[in-house]
């Protein structure tokens, strides 16, 4: 990248036109919402301008500010920005919390000396909205209000004044000056430029959190994981939100977005705004999203491995080609905690997409399978919800998501919503709870289609394959293990208050689905089970499918069984086997000279773990003697065991099996069969 990408002028200042830009609708004159653009403003202004002023002695007309000492070490340590890169003669501070300037006159001041220090963000600036602060240091009260300012120190012509913007300050880059005020009018010093963030260790800020490991995880952490499957295995992703040019980059993404300046002191609204700007849809954002094979023209997604790059991008070129949902929630994580607000990444396995708003996800099955995504990346945003009832106390966890998928009020984006309100199943708050409930708790309606009428009927409605297990990284900068988070977002599977929520809401949005006509279940199920290690590129793996049956009749099952390599949105990409074939099952029964499935599973019910354990099964004419080594079963762990046998007799035989360690000692089970001829 050239240069001119990290100079702050060049990153605020190129920003992508949008066609409503210069549109004032029914007011005077367009809102501000370009942070690029600063009040001008005079360095001599006199009285008969401005209005009126404080009554009483003015300053001598010969006092001048000689130099001011922004304090970088002292204010970037207290304020937590002493990471930010690039940024030499700028001050970073945090709202709602005082930093300290050290002010240098040409003389030595006296009680009647009045100066005050001002800060302006936009244009059009006025106190009402909080684009302007004034904040005075004598007896006259800060004129908006809410800014706080006092002198720490005095000695001769030396003045260290303190400042403490309000909590719900305008995050963004300000414009500072000290005014002095003479005799005939106001003398301003030349300008400086602070960037002013949210807080997060303030409680009076939106986005406080008690706990400081929390804070050095969710805003300080420039490391993180993206996590692709449940066994903990994932891409590491570089944030990168201290690096130099990132925090313009972001405060640019705001102003591309077309939001008013006034209102970027409140956190939903920011990272609302910031949904729809990660994703190109409709904003043209930073991210063009592409789930197909044809990644020309662009950098493939899986060849990301950070934020950085992909900003920085952004301002110099536009938009950046291409992106899936872990890294649109990459740079989403990056723009939050950029500005300072707590947030991480989440994984959901088994996540649904319900585009019609029922809470229901309708799979067809045909011979050619079915779509359902195996796991979706959003993000989680930390803030108080003052906006929600507070009886329900729905602050905390907010869902973010910048991944397209559905519009929200015309944009393509997600939240912020209440995880809480999602496993409480309120669904009636702000922002798109509907939608998150559905990705988490979506019951899926399984449709079989008659070849000959081509009408679908419903066979099977699962109402736990849906968020069965949603995670995140662990608190600590290098610890990169999963963290299942499943039950902020759901009650336990069967528990009393996850039915009541169901039922509540099947009643409202009208989600009871039967099962057939005659109100009966199936009663054969199928199941698959896989081995629990990941399986290298090229080399054999088994999948064992158990049909059961569980009536007391003969049940015959056509089964097509196929295997495709997929993306994780379950898009086809090539097919690995297929396999068409017909089953007799009686009841608890497996037939002679027919290749049957044993598995055995063992419960760890101690505190402790259990190690080098050892199994083995075997039974007569059933099979061999078989044996198996387990390393390791941590406390309340299950392992299962899977061999596969061909019965070489009939009648009633038996199966052995014994599990063996030194801290256990001798567990022996068995289980008599009947072998069919």
């Amino acid at each position: 990248f050239q240069s001119t990408e990290l100079n702050p002028a060049f990153i605020m200042s190129h920003s992508v036109q949008q066609p409503w830009k210069n549109f004032s609708g029914r007011l005077k004159s367009p809102l501000p919402c370009s942070n690029a653009e600063h009040q001008e403003l005079l360095e001599f202004e006199s009285f008969g301008t401005m209005g009126p002023m404080p009554r009483g002695a003015f300053t001598d007309a010969n006092l001048s500010c000689v130099s001011m000492d922004l304090m970088q070490n002292e204010n970037l340590r207290d304020h937590n920005t002493n990471l930010y890169a690039g940024m030499k003669d700028t001050l970073i501070i945090r709202r709602g919390q005082e930093f300290k300037i050290t002010l240098h006159f040409n003389q030595p001041i006296t009680p009647n000396d009045k100066f005050q220090m001002e800060f302006y963000i936009g244009t059009n600036c006025c106190v009402t909205n909080g684009t302007k602060n004034i904040v005075s240091f004598d007896s006259t009260s800060s004129r908006s209000g809410k800014w706080t300012g006092q002198i720490i120190q005095k000695e001769g012509d030396i003045c260290v004044v303190g400042i403490t913007p309000s909590p719900s300050t305008i995050v963004g880059k300000h414009k500072m000056n000290l005014a002095i005020i003479g005799n005939r009018g106001v003398n301003r010093s030349p300008s400086i430029y602070l960037y002013i963030l949210f807080n997060a260790w303030v409680p009076e800020d939106e986005v406080f959190m008690t706990d400081e490991a929390d804070r050095q995880e969710y805003v300080m952490n420039e490391k993180g994981c993206m996590y692709q499957d449940d066994s903990g295995s994932g891409k590491l992703w570089l944030f990168g939100q201290f690096e130099q040019g990132v925090l313009d980059a972001c405060i640019r993404i705001l102003d591309d977005s077309q939001m008013p300046i006034k209102s970027r002191g409140n956190v939903f609204h920011v990272s609302r705004n910031g949904s729809s700007m990660i994703n190109f849809q409709r904003n043209r954002g930073v991210l063009v999203g592409n789930w197909s094979k044809d990644f020309s023209n662009g950098k493939a997604p899986t060849l990301w491995i950070g934020s950085v790059q992909i900003l920085l991008e952004y301002v110099s070129k536009g938009p950046v080609k291409y992106a899936q949902c872990w890294v649109f929630a990459g740079v989403f994580n990056t723009f939050l905690r950029c500005l300072g607000i707590p947030a991480r990444v989440i994984t959901n396995f088994n996540s649904a997409h319900d585009s019609n708003g029922n809470i229901v996800t309708d799979l067809i099955f045909t011979l050619n399978g079915t779509r359902l995504e195996n796991y979706h990346c959003w993000n989680e945003a930390y803030m108080s919800r003052p906006d929600l009832p507070a009886a329900h106390n729905l602050g905390g966890w907010q869902v973010v998501d910048a991944t397209p998928q559905e519009t929200s009020d015309g944009y393509y984006r997600c939240g912020p919503c209440s995880v809480k309100a999602v496993k409480e199943g309120l669904l009636s708050h702000q922002y798109d709870s509907i939608f998150v409930f559905a990705e988490v708790n979506s019951k899926v309606n399984m449709h079989k289609i008659d070849p000959k009428t081509g009408k679908s009927e419903i066979f099977k409605v699962d109402t736990e394959y849906v968020g069965r297990k949603i995670i995140t990284k662990s608190i600590g900068e290098n610890n990169y293990d999963p963290v299942d988070i499943t039950e902020t977002y759901k009650y336990p599977k069967g528990s009393k208050e996850k039915q009541e929520i169901m039922q509540r809401l099947e009643q409202t949005y009208g989600t009871v689905s039967e099962m057939q006509d005659d109100g009966e279940e199936p009663n054969v199920e199928m199941t698959l089970e896989r081995s629990v290690h990941p399986v290298r590129l090229g080399d054999a793996f088994q999948v064992t499918v158990v049909f059961q049956n569980r009536s007391q009749e003969t049940r015959t099952i056509q089964a097509y069984m196929v295997g495709s390599v997929v993306y994780y949105t379950n898009i086809h990409t090539a097919k690995v086997n297929e396999l068409d074939i017909e089953i007799t099952l009686k009841p608890m029964e497996s037939e002679m000279n027919r290749v049957t499935f044993v598995t055995v599973q063992f419960t760890n019910p101690f505190t402790f773990a259990l190690h080098d354990v050892n199994m083995a099964m075997t039974g007569p004419r059933i099979m061999s003697h078989r044996k198996k080594t387990f390393s390791l079963i941590e406390p309340g762990a299950t392992i299962s065991w899977t061999e596969s046998c061909t019965p070489t007799l009939s009648g009633e035989n038996m199966l052995y099996a014994v599990l063996d360690c030194p801290k256990l000692g001798n567990v022996r089970g068995n289980w008599i069969i009947s072998i069919q001829p």
